[in-house]
């Protein structure tokens, strides 16, 4: 295949323009299921696309926009070899898929679309059988791609998985005064599911009664209905008869950090609750989630604070409202 560069999108729109602070890059993934890149960074941003050859691969560059750390992934897939992103120049964050030995695309084939000015995936076609397409050489070709999308009142703004913890035969912690987490963390995220159907998002709940569900269940779900984001809801415990340890704990693994810190920080904006910061940990579901994932862990059912709030029903209720609006400030 002697294809030299092959761009995809170049799209101004004058009517938003760029900050002049740099964005960053908060989340990317190649989606195997999907077969598409996902990306996500902290402004708003117009990607910008090019199909090289020798070998083949597909590389997006994201203007104004930093990223932590150079990364490679390899061996994503039968027809991936690798997925890398790293730092172009001072400006410019520079993501590459690139095939294997056998497959090219079809440069019309790939969809470059937003889910929101500053959410996009780069969907490429499916690949089954290794594919002898050449594009005979010096040819360029211009995909057109649509605007970011600004979601109106009457557009489903997003899919949101909620993720009550725990359920069934599975109680979870149990508190002072036989506070049990099942029945608490299913009503907080009730409140959310609710508040975000109001705001325009289809909500998808792991459970929505006491039954149990399996970490394996719970996230497999999230992948098949394909959600934008995932939010389990716990709440804590500590041993030892500590009832002075309370507060928020919210936790990411690696594609939740931004979601994790506006969840956070919409909490304690909100509520009165002690702030034990934001973690990552390997929790199952976070692990196991392609999209951005995190774990809100509410209180500590054995701390006597936490436990006197969470016993209350109006402080859940807050506690899911709460929940719910930094799910939509950061789907925003």
């Amino acid at each position: 295949m002697y294809l030299r560069s092959i761009i995809l999108a170049t799209i101004i729109f004058p009517w938003w323009g760029l900050s002049a602070w740099a964005s960053s890059l908060q989340y990317w993934k190649f989606n195997q299921n999907l077969s598409r890149l996902e990306i996500v960074t902290e402004n708003n941003v117009i990607p910008r696309a090019q199909l090289m050859a020798n070998p083949t691969r597909l590389v997006v560059d994201l203007p104004n926009t930093r990223v932590g750390e150079t990364r490679r992934d390899g061996e994503v897939s039968s027809y991936v070899r690798e997925v890398r992103v790293g730092q172009l120049d001072s400006q410019t964050t520079r993501l590459v898929v690139e095939l294997t030995g056998n497959y090219t695309m079809r440069p019309w084939q790939i969809k470059v679309r937003s889910l929101a000015p500053n959410r996009w995936y780069v969907q490429l076609p499916k690949f089954q059988t290794p594919d002898i397409y050449s594009l005979p050489d010096g040819n360029t070709v211009a995909i057109a791609v649509p605007a970011p999308t600004i979601a109106t009142a009457t557009q489903n703004r997003g899919t949101v998985v909620i993720d009550p913890g725990h359920g069934g035969r599975d109680p979870g912690a149990i508190g002072l005064r036989g506070v049990g987490e099942k029945g608490i963390v299913l009503e907080i995220s009730q409140e959310t599911a609710r508040v975000l159907r109001g705001g325009g998002y289809q909500v998808i709940m792991t459970r929505n009664s006491d039954v149990f569900v399996s970490l394996e269940q719970r996230a497999r779900l999230a992948n098949d209905r394909d959600g934008d984001v995932f939010v389990s809801i716990h709440a804590n415990a500590v041993g030892g008869n500590r009832p002075e340890v309370n507060g928020l704990e919210t936790y990411y693994f690696q594609t939740g950090r931004l979601l994790a810190h506006t969840i956070h920080r919409t909490i304690l904006r909100r509520l009165s609750v002690g702030d034990r910061n934001v973690r990552q940990a390997r929790f199952y579901v976070l692990r196991n989630t392609n999209m951005p994932a995190v774990l809100v862990e509410v209180g500590f059912l054995t701390g006597a604070t936490d436990n006197r709030n969470l016993s209350n029903s109006s402080y859940r209720r807050q506690m899911g409202e709460a929940i719910a609006h930094g799910i939509m400030e950061y789907l925003r």
